[in-house]
């Protein structure tokens, strides 16, 4: 295995978890644990960006433009966008879960 693919895999679950993270405190305002929330956060960022694709939406763009023009500060467009998309498809994924556990 190349050692880049092993750092996409640390960043795929690292993003994941803390898009999961956030999408559980959003939803639930409690979190899952590492494990639940990584793969909360992969599933969501596999959602999340197909839903931005087929906006044709760049994902943390504002984000990024309004930290940098209130703070001056430069944040990675590719990782906040990351995070974005997969905490929205995050989000989506708990809130169809739920309400599919309503209907039952």
């Amino acid at each position: 295995m190349e050692i880049g693919n092993i750092i996409n895999i640390v960043l795929m679950v690292i993003v994941g978890a803390v898009s999961g993270t956030l999408a559980a405190r959003i939803i639930k305002g409690n979190h899952f644990g590492f494990v639940t929330n990584a793969i909360l956060g992969i599933a969501g960022a596999v959602v999340g960006g197909a839903i931005f694709n087929f906006f044709g939406l760049t994902p943390g763009a504002n984000i990024v433009k309004a930290i940098s023009n209130t703070f001056g500060v430069n944040l990675p467009l590719t990782l906040v966008g990351m995070i974005v998309s997969a905490t929205v498809g995050s989000i989506i994924i708990l809130r169809v879960a739920s309400h599919l556990k309503r209907i039952k």
